[in-house]
């Protein structure tokens, strides 16, 4: 591109992860409508995206921006991990390919905060319209999407030995962890074809790659907003020194994700203008809500030690790669979290605020840590907390965010996560794992009481990759989107990515997000 290009489309689409790619695909399908999708990372040509089992070796690579929190009170002032995926397919190239919806509760809560068409009953269509799966309930799974989600039959012997351990726990087996479950525990559905990933880029945006009126630019970064009055008609892009302009007639669609989402609102001028004031960024439009209302799922390890050979620990082998590299076959085409469920703290809950997720192998620090010989992990985690964040711009570079998730900020989030502590310590210890646990890693040390406990949680508390809120949708002042996802009081301008949600769903974070986009997509094709 040259100083003189002048980069004109319909739609210009900042983002290409989970929402940008299904964004791409369903606007594209309307061939009068010319289609820009910018992504600021590279092609998805990394070698370790499609095999599934190595999902954490791409952390802190050129495809994760890896970013680090502020440090945390609540967790003895430790910075946390915070990655996010930087090239197409975004974050849904980098993770552990679970598919969880989320609750029916989720979705009508966000309806009855003041966002109509947002109800369960309202978007389960939309779940259905991206799925491609062999179910035989097609009243709550579609068969003829783009999305391959499969529910694996040949799992890890451990993982079904963590099925037993629970049902001894009076958790019942469920065949379908998306039906709605409140209290049991079943085999994760997952975006895995023929043995390798599925990512969005492999779902959606490849089957539209030869359409003329869609062009896919990686490398670029959207800088900031292009104004005409109160409406943003394009944005200012960057490729290493060079700048220019691509412009929009109809939109620019934002799916950044709750990170970089609320960072271009604010080095665009949109946010709160003490925020914006402390950057140094001229103010364009008030809007207090842009960054705030930053949640994630607090997630804490535990992990014992099993026999020699036993878990996956054993299967990372150059044989083993080789393989999957030939056959796609073999332990590699695993996600390695493989098992789950849900409970509730309270019998009285109509939907679950604990999760579980199982793995057969050692999973310590984002699987940065590898301790010797063989293991078993159990991570409870909390659905539905009541802490909130911030997102804002750095102090001396508003490209790099200021991550603070203020985990347990609420005393009840940590208050819960201690049951959901003493629920999953019990299923690891339950008879059925006998034969196969040695000792306990994490915690290394035997904990007496509540007080060890809750120490032990300040100390290995981490969050699950899914932020969300910082662009929260809603009538309200502190909303950032109306509930046709365009950005208060700005024309032209639309969100579209977790970063809308009012509450975190229940669960893991891709599935709804996905939907998100069909949901956008059509209210801006009608």
């Amino acid at each position: 591109m040259s100083k003189s290009d002048r980069i004109t489309a319909d739609y210009l689409i900042i983002g290409a992860g989970s929402a940008g790619c299904v964004m791409a695909n369903r606007l594209s399908e309307d061939a009068s409508r010319c289609v820009i999708l910018i992504e600021a990372g590279p092609k998805d040509r990394h070698p370790l995206i499609r095999i599934p089992a190595a999902f954490s070796k791409l952390y802190q690579t050129r495809v994760d921006y890896a970013h680090r929190s502020v440090a945390q009170p609540q967790l003895h002032n430790r910075a946390l991990f915070v990655p996010r995926g930087r090239t197409l397919g975004g974050s849904g190239a980098i993770n552990a390919m679970i598919y969880i919806r989320g609750h029916r509760d989720d979705f009508n809560g966000w309806a009855a905060q003041g966002n109509p068409g947002w109800s369960y009953e309202e978007l389960l269509p939309l779940f259905r319209k991206s799925e491609r799966t062999t179910s035989n309930n097609p009243e709550l799974h579609g068969r003829d999407g783009l999305w391959n989600i499969q529910t694996p039959q040949n799992i890890h012997p451990l993982s079904r030995i963590f099925l037993e351990a629970a049902g001894q726990q009076g958790y019942p087996m469920v065949e379908d962890l998306n039906d709605q479950v409140v209290h049991g525990v079943g085999i994760h559905p997952v975006n895995i074809l023929n043995g390798a990933r599925h990512s969005p880029a492999d779902a959606f945006l490849r089957p539209a790659l030869n359409r003329p009126n869609l062009k896919i630019l990686t490398g670029i970064r959207a800088l900031k907003a292009l104004w005409e009055g109160r409406k943003v008609v394009g944005i200012e892009a960057g490729r290493g020194r060079h700048k220019f302009q691509i412009y929009s007639s109809e939109s620019v669609i934002l799916c950044g994700g709750a990170v970089e989402s609320p960072l271009f609102l604010m080095r665009s001028g949109i946010g709160d203008p003490q925020w914006l004031g402390e950057s140094s960024i001229p103010i364009r439009h008030a809007l207090r809500g842009v960054g705030r209302h930053l949640q994630d799922h607090p997630v804490v390890p535990l992990a014992y030690r099993t026999r020699k050979g036993a878990s996956f620990d054993s299967d990372d082998t150059l044989a083993n790669l080789l393989r999957w590299w030939w056959k796609r076959e073999g332990p590699l085409c695993s996600n390695l979290c493989e098992t789950g469920g849900f409970t509730r703290s309270r019998d009285d809950l109509s939907a679950p605020d604990l999760q579980y997720h199982f793995a057969p192998v050692f999973f310590v620090d984002h699987g940065f840590v590898r301790p010797r010989g063989n293991g078993i992990s159990l991570a409870p985690i909390l659905t539905q907390p009541r802490s909130r964040g911030s997102i804002r711009p750095a102090p001396n570079d508003s490209f790099l965010p200021r991550i603070d998730p203020a985990v347990y900020s609420d005393s009840s989030d940590l208050e819960k996560m201690l049951l959901g502590f003493h629920k999953a310590r019990a299923i690891m210890e339950s008879p059925a794992f006998d034969p196969w646990r040695i000792e306990a890693y994490l915690p290394s040390r035997s904990l007496q009481n509540d007080a060890d406990i809750i120490d032990y949680l300040r100390q290995h508390t981490e969050l699950l990759y899914h932020p969300a809120g910082t662009c929260r949708m809603g009538p309200d002042e502190d909303s950032v989107v109306d509930a046709r996802l365009a950005v208060h009081g700005v024309d032209g301008l639309r969100v579209v990515d977790a970063s809308i949600m009012p509450s975190i769903t229940r669960g893991n974070t891709q599935a709804p997000t996905v939907m998100i986009a069909e949901k956008a997509a059509e209210l801006m094709l009608g």
